[in-house]
């Protein structure tokens, strides 16, 4: 026994290393993927300043006895970027123009190492020089540019093991094959663009204050894992009653809205004629039956935290935390999608294709999480002015649609997909009882529709439509034409709808993709990815099965499969899908400031992730917030810890507050460093800093009873 419980003991502290090694190096990953700059814009050949730039890299790449680059550099070169270069024998013979303050970049500083690599290093730190002068005059020029000045510094560092070996000609090599793949690291974190300088302080700042939040959010699911382990073994439970059909009907509209957009887009992708698209794509586009469906769903639960004896912040914590837990997996989309493209080597315009239908879903469920917010005000709304509240925001989609079109801005189309959202939550809230009115209104939809998309010149495409709301994948109007129809139909067909969903093989898939939305999800993007690669494959058979068994073709494909694997077995197989209300009723100022802090922290996380696809919007704001990937993760856990906190009852613990105040401390590095001077991301998360700690001192104040979370 004693044996036994050593064993134990050593082999916890094992297998909680190499969790904590394996968090760890995923963490470095992603942020050094995350902090990738957007892809230089393609440019066309090359004038004045940048050409002449150009030639003399092209000379720096094939030296010879004399420093041709001098002659060549532009003529502005030195004032543009305050540089004056020089001239330096290399040790096989060639003379280089070089930046004559250069050298070998380490983590530790220039270090030209004892076989003298000196040379070759100056001259490729002036060939970077030429980088940011042409980025410098608005004309950066193209990544093989680049490339070229890496692949030239690489064989001329193995080429000084072969000149000057120092009695040591392995190493020497070594150290050449180490400082080339550092090279190549970051070239390509910036993607063979300009060089810039990154912030890497801030990153690294980040990438702790993202692992604290997992660590501390795992502990309390390994918590529950090994509590549940340790109970008694009960009698089976009964047979679990279908899904209500209004959870049927939200996971139904979104399964078939998500691979009708990907069917939609790979179509166009192989050339498919849009004649022959559109009409599939009012079948697919069933956004409002989703977002009718959840605020139904919305009600259900504003209804039940009531009888609980409970409020809005106990309604915010358990919706918002239910909500969020599947908004996590698409920080894995978001890194894993781009990277397997990049692998397969799949083109650009493909690439943001797929990006696009794989974040699709992030923004239903970022607009859903509004109408989430509103639903208890909004339900207040209907039952003392029903009508008066649906008119309104019938007005606002249509005045939204129509301002977005005249002053040509993304704000009201915006503002209009989700007034869009909350329309069809409000008309969830009523009954859809009349049936002279439904009669009328599934084909008084279908005509205004075509009025739109012929007379009106709408696009009559609706999912993919390129200027359209995300959240939609369309314009608002005719998808509010569409949603008519369709809600007219859900009352006229109430009935065998309901039957349907009673079924048992319904019940059970619907049961399972609650259960497991992460893991379902990254296997279909897996699919995606599959059915993609299948297209470029070779035309031989022989070659497409090797290229096909290849290390890259299977590490994209593992980048999404491998995840969803252990999404499904670690997360998502011991769940139903659901998850109770908590029986601790958080009461006191901190509970309300966990709140509201964690539902307005997710929300920007959330948004923000969804607008910038990791650099794809580089230098834009939200609401006055910079977009970056790091930053955008950091917000997102955090409103997940805050909600968390409140719903298990320690929104009064110290360490809730303490670890709040950290994960502000990233974001105001950036400032203080200058990469992100914002005055609204310093009063943002400055104040939310000085309010943290604020309250995590007052949690250790002695004979404080008042603020109590039970």
């Amino acid at each position: 026994m004693i044996a036994r419980a050593d064993a134990s003991r050593l082999k916890r502290p094992l297998s909680n290393s190499a969790w904590l090694l394996a968090l760890t190096l995923a963490l470095l990953t992603f942020g050094f993927v995350a902090s990738r700059p957007p892809s230089p814009p393609q440019q066309g050949p090359p004038s004045g300043g940048a050409a002449a730039a150009q030639r003399a890299i092209d000379a720096l790449t094939h030296p010879g006895p004399q420093p041709v680059a001098l002659s060549l550099l532009p003529a502005d070169f030195t004032k543009v970027t305050g540089i004056v270069p020089g001239s330096l024998a290399a040790r096989d013979g060639t003379v280089r123009a070089v930046h004559v303050d250069g050298g070998c970049s380490t983590p530790w500083g220039d270090d030209n190492t004892k076989w003298d690599y000196g040379a070759p290093c100056k001259a490729h730190d002036l060939g970077y020089d030429l980088l940011r002068y042409a980025d410098k005059i608005g004309q950066p020029l193209p990544p093989s540019v680049r490339a070229s000045l890496d692949a030239r510094l690489t064989a001329d560092m193995h080429n000084a093991c072969r000149v000057n070996p120092m009695n040591s000609p392995r190493t020497c090599q070594l150290v050449a094959s180490l400082y080339s793949a550092g090279l190549v690291v970051n070239s390509w974190h910036q993607r063979w663009g300009p060089p810039v300088g990154d912030p890497i302080g801030p990153m690294l700042a980040g990438i702790a204050v993202i692992g604290c939040l997992l660590v501390l959010r795992l502990r309390g699911w390994l918590s529950l894992r090994r509590d549940r382990a340790r109970r008694p073994l009960t009698p089976a439970a009964p047979v679990q009653p279908p899904a209500s059909s209004w959870v049927t009907l939200g996971v139904t509209s979104l399964v078939l809205m998500i691979c009708g957009e990907s069917v939609v887009q790979l179509a166009r992708w192989a050339g498919a004629d849009e004649s022959w698209l559109w009409p599939f794509t009012w079948l697919a586009q069933l956004a409002p039956v989703f977002f009718f469906a959840g605020g139904r769903a919305n009600a259900a639960g504003w209804q039940a935290v009531l009888d609980a004896g409970g409020g809005y912040r106990q309604y915010l914590a358990h919706r918002a935390s239910w909500l969020l837990r599947p908004a996590l997996i698409f920080v894995v989309v978001t890194l894993v999608v781009p990277l397997a493209l990049e692998l397969l080597g799949i083109p650009a315009s493909t690439n943001a294709t797929i990006v696009r239908v794989a974040l699709h879903p992030l923004w239903l469920l970022g607009v859903y999480l509004l109408t989430m917010v509103a639903a208890p005000v909004m339900l207040a709304l209907h039952r003392r002015a029903a009508v008066a509240t649906t008119v309104t925001l019938l007005g606002l989609v249509v005045l939204a649609e129509l301002s977005a079109n005249w002053l040509g801005a993304k704000v009201p189309h915006y503002l209009g997909a989700f007034g869009l959202a909350l329309l069809a939550q409000q008309l969830a809230f009523g009954r859809l009882a009349n049936r002279r009115l439904l009669v009328l209104g599934g084909p008084a939809g279908i005509a205004g529709l075509v009025l739109l998309t012929t007379v009106g010149g709408t696009d009559p495409n609706l999912l993919g439509a390129s200027g359209a709301p995300p959240a939609l994948a369309a314009p608002a109007l005719a998808v509010l034409l569409l949603g008519a129809t369709q809600l007219s139909l859900l009352g006229l067909f109430a009935r065998p709808l309901n039957r349907l969903t009673a079924q048992p093989v319904v019940a059970g898939v619907v049961r399972f993709a609650l259960r497991a939305p992460m893991s379902l999800y990254l296997g279909f993007l897996a699919a995606v990815l599959l059915l993609v690669t299948v297209v470029y494959l070779p035309p031989r058979a022989a070659d497409a099965l090797a290229w096909l068994a290849g290390p890259k073709t299977l590490m994209a494909l593992g980048l999404l499969a491998v995840p969803a694997v252990i999404v499904f077995f670690w997360f998502e197989r011991h769940g139903d899908g659901s998850v109770p209300p908590q029986r601790v009723s958080p009461t006191g100022w901190l509970a309300h400031a966990a709140t509201a802090l964690g539902t307005g922290f997710a929300t920007i996380g959330l948004f923000g992730f969804a607008l910038t696809q990791f650099g794809g919007a580089a230098g834009e704001t939200m609401l006055g917030l910079p977009l970056d990937p790091i930053q955008n993760l950091i917000q997102l856990l955090l409103g997940v810890f805050l909600l968390h906190a409140v719903r298990t009852g320690l929104s009064a613990a110290t360490s809730t507050w303490v670890v709040t105040a950290l994960a502000c401390v990233p974001p105001l590095l950036e400032v203080a460093d200058g990469f992100d001077a914002d005055a609204v991301t310093l009063l943002v998360h400055g104040l939310t800093a000085l309010f943290a700690v604020a309250a995590a001192a007052s949690t250790l104040l002695p004979g404080r009873t008042a603020v109590t979370n039970t």
